[in-house]
Parts: structure tokens; sequence; C-alpha cells
């Protein structure tokens, strides 16, 4: 049985939204936040896809970032935030867009370059930095780094709380939701 705050959660993950279609709702989970993720998100049966391509992606899967498509009422769902919320291992993204095209979408942020051409992984999947880059970004950056995705769901410092980002136009959106 699910907690009052996961049912809030979840309630907020799949929140309809007048005059729009029903969107999907992915995870980006850092399976590199916890041993016990990898392995529960290769054995279940969810559509999923690592953001890290070739070699790297071998050779690091069990600490990569994944694309995760999840169900409402799928098991994988619940033990996601259960053992997730609160511990900075996962973004949530409403999007009509296809698990593909999301992995598209996201792998052109996995590095970034500063002022003098040196490559970082640039790790937009951990709540603790999208929660604070997001609201640098101008209105450029937000139009580039949504795309495709309707909104961004992370915790906050306080996991009591939900942070909803959206845009309107090209203003970016934040929505606070207590969960008690």
């Amino acid at each position: 049985m699910a907690s009052p705050q996961i049912d809030r959660i979840i309630s907020q993950l799949w929140l309809p939204v007048e005059g729009q279609a029903p969107q999907k709702v992915y995870a980006l989970v850092d399976t590199a936040r916890s041993e016990s993720i990898y392995p529960k998100i290769i054995g279940a049966k969810v559509k999923r896809v690592c953001l890290h391509r070739g070699k790297m992606a071998e050779e690091l899967a069990w600490v990569a970032p994944y694309l995760v498509e999840l169900q409402r009422e799928d098991p994988f769902t619940q033990w996601l935030l259960d053992s997730s919320w609160g511990k900075s291992r996962c973004v949530f993204v409403r999007s009509s867009a296809t698990l593909n095209e999301l992995k598209r979408h996201f792998r052109t942020f996995m590095t970034v370059y500063d002022e003098e051409g040196k490559s970082f992984f640039f790790r937009f999947y951990d709540p603790r930095v999208l929660r604070v880059y997001l609201p640098t970004c101008n209105a450029a950056e937000i139009k580039t780094v949504f795309g495709p995705v309707e909104s961004f769901v992370v915790e906050e410092e306080d996991p009591s709380v939900l942070l909803h980002f959206s845009r309107a136009g090209e203003e970016l959106q934040k929505e606070k939701v207590s969960l008690v």
C-alpha cells in the first residue's frame, strides 16, 4: 500500500491538464545514486534506455543515467517513488513524446563545455542540479532544455514539497506543491 505522500506524487505526475492530450510520464534515473536501482530497472518490465552511447553505455551501465517510461499502476513506479523520493535519484518528465524522441533530446545535454572548450558531464538528471539550473536559464535556453518536455517534476530540498517546472511561452513557470 502506498504512503499518502507517494499517492500525492502519483496524482501530480498523472494530473490531467485541461485542453491537452494525456501526457506520458518518464523518469530520468541516476543509477549511480544507489546500487539497488540498476538491477531493478533491468529486471522490471518497463521501456528504458541508457542515456550514454556505445562503449560508454556498456562500461558504465550500472552507474549511468536511464530514461524510463512509467505506468501509473506499475509496481516499478511504486518502488521507484518509495525508494527514491527525497534521495536525489530521479527527475520526472511529462511529455507526449516517445521514449526515443526524449532519448535523442536528452542526449544532447549529456556533455557541456566551458570557455576553454573542456568537456564535462552535465548531471541534469539529478534533481539537485535541475532545480537550481532551470531558474537561471534565459528564454532561448528554456526553449532548448524543454524541447518536447511539457514539464519536469522534482523533489525540493525538503522532500515534503514537489517542484513542478513548466513553461508558458518563453517563461519558466515554477510551482511548489505541498505533499503533506
